[in-house]
């Protein structure tokens, strides 16, 4: 009856479904190419200074604390709305006491912590994930590709007869 979703296949920023830049598919092979060495020709962050690793490090956990904190305060809003539905409810602020608003204010205060719950453990997954490559060394390698690109794209222009 349920069926859970499958885990869709990694992909390369320039190979996602995503994806709406202008890369041939020449330039999209030649990244490939660059992908399936051994080591790719970018830094990876094991490979930096320790103080840009530090540096690099206290960023991602700023940014991953700020969108917890971003989740939980929207979950304690909408509760405390639920808990004010319900108290005014009680009291007969709202006309005379319903189950309808009894029931609302109860999914106002629960469903929220249900949800953030969800997006807790999927903020989690894309900060450290259990699968394909750091955030960090991917998006390195995505700066070192662009900078590729740019650079392969000027030298054709500067060479080709015009």
């Amino acid at each position: 009856m349920w069926k859970r979703k499958r885990k869709a296949e990694w992909l390369p920023w320039y190979r996602a479904r995503n994806y709406k830049g202008n890369l041939t598919e020449a330039e999209k092979r030649e990244l490939d190419a660059f992908r399936t060495q051994p080591k790719h020709p970018a830094a990876e962050v094991d490979n930096l200074p320790e103080e840009v690793q530090g540096y690099i490090n206290r960023i991602e956990s700023e940014l991953y604390d700020q969108k917890q904190d971003g989740l939980a305060l929207k979950a304690f809003c909408v509760s405390a709305f639920g808990a004010a539905v319900l108290f005014l409810d009680y009291k007969g602020c709202l006309g005379a006491p319903s189950i309808w608003y009894s029931a609302l204010a109860v999914f106002l205060m629960v469903w929220p912590w249900i949800k953030y719950r969800y997006q807790w453990k999927k903020n989690a997954e894309a900060h450290v994930p259990s699968e394909g490559p750091h955030p960090t060394d991917e998006g390195i390698r995505q700066e070192w590709e662009l900078t590729y690109l740019v650079h392969t794209r000027r030298a054709e222009r500067d060479v080709s007869p015009g």
